[in-house]
């Protein structure tokens, strides 16, 4: 029977599902550090994929007018925020053209993120703004946030799983 190399252990242990993962007790100090940086990796890899991913807007080029025409003349802003308003139009025009070709409206995190800011200012009066607020922009950046939140709390398990074996205890996944 052949042995596993420290490599090769450490490569398998890198895609192990964290109720999978050995007890503490059972791995050496070289090896729980092997796993803490391979953790680490991992979660620089796809903190660095979140910000280079583009996520998709519901509503397509139409979804991306609507965004343009609000932080245009209705988006609140304070000093340097200006900046955010110019940048996030940039980055959403740019999209618009993009989305008239292939009918999908596809975002960054920080233009998303940036509409994000900007929708939460807004009141209103009225059941009529209410709905067009919540159609048009609060529920197309909510939806494309929630796939950035799904995404940022993979890598919040890998954080636990890491503090974890940092700390020398067993990883427990949060129960569902």
């Amino acid at each position: 029977m052949a042995t596993e190399t420290a490599t090769e252990k450490k490569a398998t242990m890198k895609v192990m599902k964290a109720d999978d993962q050995p007890k503490i007790q059972e791995l050496s100090a070289e090896e729980r550090q092997d796993l803490i940086n391979a953790i680490q990796e991992e979660m620089d890899a796809r903190n660095k994929e979140i910000t280079e991913k583009y996520y998709i807007v519901e509503g397509g080029a139409d979804a991306g007018e609507k965004f343009v025409a609000f932080l245009s003349t209705d988006a609140q802003w304070k000093f340097t925020e200006a900046i955010g308003i110019l940048e996030a139009i940039k980055e959403i025009k740019v999209a618009i053209e993009k989305a008239k070709k292939d009918k999908n409206l596809f975002l960054q995190v920080l233009p998303l993120e940036a509409l994000w800011f900007f929708i939460n200012k807004i009141e209103g009066f009225g059941s009529e703004k209410a709905k067009a607020y919540h159609d048009n922009l609060l529920k197309p950046v909510a939806e494309a946030l929630g796939r950035v939140k799904a995404d940022r709390d993979a890598i919040n398990a890998l954080a636990m799983r890491q503090g974890a074996l940092e700390a020398g205890a067993d990883f427990e996944p949060p129960k569902a």
